[in-house]
Parts: structure tokens; C-alpha cells; sequence
């Protein structure tokens, strides 16, 4: 999906500022110098500057002085300057316009020349005083001179000495589930045994989630920075400078909302799944199928832990939890995870209300975007009818195929996502995306469709309009959908999805 934005570039990538690989800042957002400084970089001059404004603008004095001084602690900057001003402007005493002594007199001499008479009295004392104590140190040799000049001349500015180390990275691999005392007490143990094996190198350890059975102790070198996307946990420690292991687990509001989307998306099965049968299916296996109960393609990750294995109860173990007798969907299909709620107590994932996944298309932009929740999934340009033919309104997907077949070899493309006489489908006519050219379908490139079409479960709400958005109305969060994939083998992804023998007859 990466080098699909690349290609074709959001109406909104003006206002969208990069936060970690796929994911995005909205510079409109009242809070964005809050959120850069929570998750981007707690130091940023920027930042911490303009709120700094904004405080003192509003009255608060002690916190615009609290962030014009975090300003001022990153040297150089274009923000240096202007913050030590506020401060200074802030903090600035007025002193008397007059001297006490002389607004008490009533006098209005000046005094001028008697301070100039009284500073080259004291300088030429000093000057005598500083010959009388060489002649002194003369009589008693080199040693005494050195001695002398440096009580004279005491020096005023310090000095602070840093040792650069070579920064070597590692990773370590956990099992899926793993409790998170668990990581924190291997990765302490392992920053500290590697300090001591390499004493002049700064330890940097990455925490992985994978099939492992046991935590690896064997951490191995950093070889492929892609995996540092994947890690879930962060330790550092540098025997030079550090007193303890430092330990972050990383993107923790990013990880949930990843989570979040991926209940939204099989929650979405389960609901056309319940509408089809009358009531939700006895095992969540049923949803993934071979066409025409293709309801899911896969069971994504639960990427807080990078589990995807399902439970019936819920333990906070990590992966999801199933129980097809709850009455709503909320409880039905939720992450095995814990979080905090919206009184900041813990609280369970199942408190997370539905949302359903939605395609909205931009008919005056060409656009299609795929939401589930605040999470943005994709944005691609689409191909539309001619003549006005893809009508305005919202639709239901009621049916996903692969390699769709019709009245001519390929017009469906490489996918397809039925929802009645029209459908979401592949083109391999690359020049009719931006246009208006097709019969009332919307198309997609053969390669855009492939990318789009397992992230689509079936009852997910399609809505077509002019200028139309969808999602929840909060600020997009872009997310990179691989993250969400399982590995090989994981739950739905050998399903068989292509209609053998069946000709579909879409508007096309």
C-alpha cells in the first residue's frame, strides 16, 4: 500500500505531517503541538515555543515559561532567541527610574563623573595590588606565581565532558501473549549482560513479537531496519552516561488504534454473517469459507501483543476474544487486551463501541477511501461511470470474488466486491481511472483492487457522494494495513475465493 500513496497523492497529504512510517499528524488539529511533543519528540523547539505562546497568551504564565524554557533547551535552534526574549520579557522586574537616594533628596545632579572618578580609583588600586602580589610571588619562585594568578583570576565557566559510544542495536524475539513484566525483566537482564560484553557501546534492544515458543535469550544483531516498524518494545542503556535501563513500549495509542480497526473489520463480518443466518456462527472459522461465504479474508493481528489467536473469555493475554452468545457486537468480538477507559481506570477492549467498516467514494475527486473508525486503511483514485451512471447513495458489500469472471475475459479484473447491479472492481485499463468512462461500476487498477480487496469484509457500507469523507468525523489516522496481516497459515488465509463457473453480470 506504500507505494500506492506514493503514486497517487492524498488531497489532504498538504496537511498531514509523517509521525512514524504510515502514520500522520493533521496540522489542523487543535492539539497537533500537544500530540507532536507526546509522540513525536518530547524535546521539539517548535512545540514547545508556539505553546508556550499560546499559554501566555491565554494567562497561564507558569507554563508559557515551563515551555519557552524546554525551548531553550535544544541549541541551535530558530526558536532559541525568541524564547530566552519571552523570558526575559516575562520575568523582567521594573526597577526605579531614579536612584532611592537621590528621588529622596529632591536632587537632580548628575552623577556622572563621580562614579567615572570613583571606577579608575578602584582600577588603579587593583592595578597596585596586582604588581605588589607578583613582586611577592617573584621571591618565591614559578610556583608561587601559578598559584597566585589562579586565585586572582578565578574562572567562572565550567566544563562538561561527553564520550561519544558506537550505538549497536539488537533484537530480541518474544512469543505472542507475552506479559509485559515478563519483557520488561528480559530486557533489563539482557541490556545489562550485553553492557558487559561490549562496555564501550551504547545498547540498544528492540522487542519483537513472533511464533516463538519461549523468549529468545539469544539477542541477535539488527540486520533489517524494517524491523524496527515491527517491535512493540524499546530499551536502551548506556554504561557512559545511563544509571538504569531505560524501557519504552512504543506507539501505545498507535498499537490500539491498529487493534481497534482490526476488531472493526471482522466485527463487520460477524453482522452480515448474523443478518444472512438469523443468528452469529457457532465458531469464528465460519466467516472465512469458500465464496460465496467468503464473509473475511483473514483474522488479522491483535497488534498490541501481534497475536491473532482466539479465546471464548477474556484473560488480557493478548489476541482476541469470541463469544457468540453476547446480543451486541461490541462483546461479541473484541482485542484480549486491557486498556485504559475513559475515566482512566483499566478497563477491557469490549467497552470499544462498533463501528462498521466503510468505503466512502469522492465522486468529484475520484477517491476512494477505506475507514474503519478514525483508522484510514487507503485512499486511491477510482474510474467512474459515464454520463452520471454510479449512482449517489449507500450500498451494502453483499458478495467478494476473486478473479471474477464475465462476459469477456478480464472486465472484472483481479477482484471484485459485489453490491448488486454495480460492483468495487479491477480494471485493467489504466486510463479510465480519473475518468468517467465506465457502464455505473467503479474501477480500480488490477494492482490497487488485489492491495484493497482483503482489507473489505462483506457488510462493509459503501457510500457514494460528491465531497463525502466517511470515517467517524474525528482526525484521520493513517495506518499501513500489513501490519495487520497474519503470517502463513494464520486463520482464513487459505480460503478458497474465486466462483468457479459462474459468470457475473455487473453493470461494469
Amino acid at each position: 500500500m506504500q507505494h500506492l500513496r506514493q503514486r497517487f497523492k492524498s488531497p489532504a497529504a498538504d496537511k498531514l505531517v509523517r509521525l512514524h512510517k504510515n502514520i500522520y499528524l493533521n496540522r489542523n488539529d487543535p492539539k497537533y503541538h500537544e500530540k507532536v511533543i507526546a509522540y513525536l519528540d518530547p524535546h521539539s523547539p517548535e512545540a514547545h515555543y508556539k505553546l508556550g505562546q499560546y499559554f501566555e497568551n491565554n494567562g497561564n504564565i507558569g507554563k508559557a515559561l515551563k515551555h519557552y524554557k524546554e525551548a531553550m533547551s535544544t541549541y541551535p535552534s530558530p526558536y532559541y532567541f525568541p524564547a530566552s526574549g519571552s523570558i526575559r520579557r516575562l520575568t523582567k522586574e521594573k526597577t526605579p527610574a531614579v536612584p532611592v537616594s537621590q528621588a529622596a533628596s529632591g536632587s537632580a545632579v548628575p552623577r556622572t563623573k563621580s562614579k567615572g572618578a570613583a571606577a579608575g580609583l578602584k582600577m588603579l588600586l587593583l592595578v597596585l595590588l596586582f604588581i605588589n602580589l607578583l613582586l611577592l610571588a617573584l621571591l618565591y619562585g614559578p610556583t608561587a606565581v601559578s598559584k597566585v594568578v589562579s586565585a586572582f583570576m578565578p574562572w567562572s565557566v565550567g566544563k562538561e565532558v561527553t564520550y561519544e559510544s558506537i550505538e549497536t542495536a539488537y533484537v530480541l524475539h518474544f512469543p505472542y501473549g507475552e506479559p509485559q513484566k515478563a519483557v520488561e525483566e528480559a530486557l533489563h537482564k539482557k541490556a545489562l549482560q550485553l553492557a558487559n560484553d561490549h562496555p564501550k557501546q551504547a545498547i540498544v534492544l528492540y522487542g519483537v513479537a513472533s511464533g516463538v515458543r519461549t523468549a529468545d535469550n539469544q539477542a541477535v544483531p539488527l540486520s533489517d531496519e524494517q524491523l524496527k516498524t515491527k517491535a512493540f518494545v524499546m530499551a536502551e542503556y548506556n554504561p557512559a552516561v545511563d544509571t538504569s535501563v531505560k524501557i519504552r513500549f512504543l506507539h501505545s495509542e498507535f498499537q490500539k488504534l491498529r487493534s481497534t480497526a482490526g476488531a472493526q473489520l471482522i466485527r463487520t463480518a460477524l453482522e452480515a454473517y448474523t443478518a444472512d443466518h438469523g443468528s452469529a456462527p457457532s465458531s469464528i472459522e465460519q466467516l472465512f469459507q469458500p465464496y460465496p461465504n467468503n464473509y473475511a479474508s483473514y483474522m488479522p493481528i491483535e497488534t498490541i501483543t501481534g497475536s491473532a489467536h482466539v479465546r471464548t473469555v477474556f484473560d488480557g493475554s493478548g489476541g482476541w476474544v469470541y463469544d457468540a452468545r453476547a446480543q451486541d457486537p461490541a462483546h461479541r468480538f473484541y482485542p484480549n487486551v486491557a486498556w485504559e477507559g475513559a475515566s482512566g481506570t483499566a478497563a477491557t477492549s469490549a467497552s470499544l463501541p462498533f463501528e462498521p467498516v466503510t468505503v466512502t467514494i469522492d465522486k468529484s475527486a475520484h477517491l476512494l477511501r477505506l475507514n474503519a473508525g478514525p483508522v484510514v486503511f487507503a485512499e486511491l483514485p477510482v474510474g467512474l461511470g459515464a454520463d452520471g451512471r454510479t449512482p449517489d447513495g449507500t450500498l451494502t458489500v453483499l458478495e467478494r470474488v476473486r478473479e471474477p469472471q464475465g462476459s469477456r475475459p478480464g472486465v472484472y479484473g483481479t477482484a471484485a466486491l459485489g453490491m448488486g447491479e454495480i460492483a468495487i472492481h479491477g480494471t485493467a485499463d489504466a486510463a479510465s481511472i480519473g475518468a468517467n468512462r465506465s457502464l455505473g461500476c467503479i474501477r480500480l487498477t488490477n494492482e490497487a483492487m488485489s492491495a484493497l480487496y482483503p482489507l473489505v469484509p462483506r457488510g462493509a457500507r459503501v457510500v457514494i457522494g460528491s465531497g463525502a469523507t466517511g470515517g467517524s468525523g474525528s482526525a484521520p489516522v493513517l495506518v499501513q494495513p500489513e501490519l495487520l496481516h497474519p503470517g502463513k497459515g494464520g486463520l482464513g488465509r487459505e480460503a478458497e475465493e474465486t466462483a468457479k463457473h459462474r459468470i457475473f453480470q455487473w453493470l461494469g
